[in-house]
């Protein structure tokens, strides 16, 4: 095994790397930002094995890697149309876990915050390696409980890979109406929080309180006996992986739950957890689920749900006076001469669909169609302006539908949302 604590930290030789690595699948979403995506056979199959090579690349360096870029491979592992299908499954290998860090260095960081023993006893080998941290399994006065250790370095190398974002962002956003600076530094606070573990213990028990009130749903107690600043302990859930749920029913299940907790903790208590990573949900054979990972956790201003809200109904009800007052309220017109509203609405309703067309079933290619849409080919994509709070959303909201294509869910989806926005504001305590 290659140094990983030097892969960590190597400095200026990981900025290349990462610069290197994102630029080679960044560039096809870029280029196609420009003009329309090739329609010839042959530029096409070329573009794939481009890209799967690409994909076997970054598998295998972003591992290692960890931190900022191991974060952009997962986005793309899971995201219908971000990569050619081929490619994505090569990708997907990063959902489940990246290269390991040695236990060696696992061990020292847990004498360092704990002392020694730190466990009755722990597996030397991860049941999973994340960007930020990897998890073991251990035995804690009687019972099993799982430990998420921070690999050692990674608030550093995370705080260089920002520096060298903050500078792309600001580049590539000169004369466009988004302010790069703003997204930049939302993106650095939310990762930096990320690498405390105190701040997450707080986050898993809010959300526990807040999700109890979830039916099917659960969060994994916090053993603050056995947590620190880069070590967090909680309760070991025996449920498993989201992609080994079989029973569509079960799936159907899930998703709902999943869609539940998700708008009831934004449009409710005005709080959301911003990864919706497949990795972080486990379901039961009923599809019950639990719910992983609250380091990036955000909270909003009542009134900013409250409009967001009233956009949805305007969506919902093809309302053009309500769409362009409140998608402006929003912030996101950043140039309004030639705005395309028309586009824009039916562009926002096509994403809407699911709310719309009754029986509707999430599939790949549906979400894959809504991203082009509303990203690579509206008209007004060098007019819209990007919010900084929306930065996250924004990784929600598609996020949380690759995870419904992937469980191919079905529900009453209108029916939730209506209920959904009927709920009164009430934020979470904190």
């Amino acid at each position: 095994m290659a140094d990983d604590l030097d892969a960590l930290t190597g400095g200026l030789r990981r900025m290349w790397s990462t610069a290197s690595l994102t630029s080679k699948l960044g560039a096809r979403a870029a280029s196609r930002m420009l003009r329309k995506r090739s329609v010839d056979p042959d530029a096409a199959l070329a573009s794939t094995d481009a890209a799967v090579a690409a994909a076997r690349q970054l598998v295998e360096r972003m591992g290692s890697l960890k931190g900022l870029v191991m974060k952009a491979g997962q986005i793309a592992s899971y995201m219908p149309g971000s990569l050619p299908p081929a490619a994505q499954q090569v990708m997907a290998q990063l959902q489940a876990a990246s290269t390991p860090m040695a236990f060696a260095r696992i061990a020292a960081v847990l004498r360092d915050e704990l002392g020694d023993p730190a466990f009755d006893a722990i597996d030397e080998a991860p049941l999973a390696a994340a960007s930020i941290g990897q998890v073991h399994r251990a035995r804690w006065r009687g019972r099993d409980v799982a430990v998420k250790v921070q690999y050692p370095g990674i608030d550093a190398a995370i705080r260089s890979d920002l520096k060298m974002v903050a500078v792309i962002a600001r580049l590539s956003t000169l004369g466009s109406p988004i302010d790069g600076a703003a997204l930049a530094g939302e993106l650095r606070d939310r990762l930096v929080e990320e690498c405390d573990y105190v701040r997450e213990a707080d986050n898993q028990r809010t959300f526990a309180g807040l999700l109890a009130g979830v039916p099917g749903a659960s969060v994994p107690a916090v053993v603050a006996e056995r947590s620190t600043r880069r070590v967090l302990t909680t309760e070991l859930a025996t449920a498993r992986p989201l992609g080994e749920l079989v029973d569509q029913p079960a799936r159907d299940r899930a998703a709902a739950i999943i869609f539940a907790a998700c708008f009831e903790l934004l449009w409710r208590r005005c709080i959301y957890n911003a990864d919706p990573h497949p990795g972080n949900y486990l379901c039961a054979p009923d599809g019950a689920v639990t719910f992983l990972d609250f380091g990036c956790v955000r909270r909003f201003e009542p009134a900013m749900i409250a409009v967001w809200k009233r956009f949805v109904r305007a969506v919902l009800a093809n309302d053009m006076r309500g769409f362009t007052d409140h998608f402006t309220a929003l912030g996101f017109v950043g140039k309004p001469k030639g705005f395309d509203w028309d586009y824009q609405l039916a562009a926002t309703r096509a994403m809407y669909r699911p709310f719309l067309e009754p029986g509707f079933r999430f599939d790949a290619a549906f979400v894959a169609s809504t991203f082009g849409t509303l990203m690579f080919d509206n008209p007004n994509r060098f007019r819209i302006a990007m919010p900084a709070a929306w930065l996250f959303l924004n990784r929600l909201q598609w996020g949380l539908y690759a995870v419904l294509a992937q469980l191919e869910a079905g529900a009453p989806w209108r029916d939730m949302l209506e209920r959904l926005l009927d709920m009164a504001i009430e934020p979470a305590a904190g």
